[in-house]
């Protein structure tokens, strides 16, 4: 049997999704963290992230957010 190379990317926080849309929606840096670690156990190869305001739990491009 051939093996198979597969690419599984996770994108934990999204760019839209808010903790008012969804309490499941992790914004802090812990809860990202945490998300992230239990995807890794599950596998995935690659993490796509956005960076969050840790107040507004909006997206951010601050330098210094990343």
């Amino acid at each position: 049997m051939e093996k198979c190379n597969l690419i599984v990317s996770f994108t934990p926080t999204g760019m839209l999704p808010t903790k008012a849309m969804s309490p499941h929606v992790p914004v802090s840096v812990t809860e990202i963290v945490e998300d992230v670690h239990q995807a890794v156990e599950l596998g995935i190869t690659k993490v796509h992230l956005h960076a969050r305001d840790e107040v507004t739990g909006e997206p951010t491009y601050r330098a210094q957010v990343y």
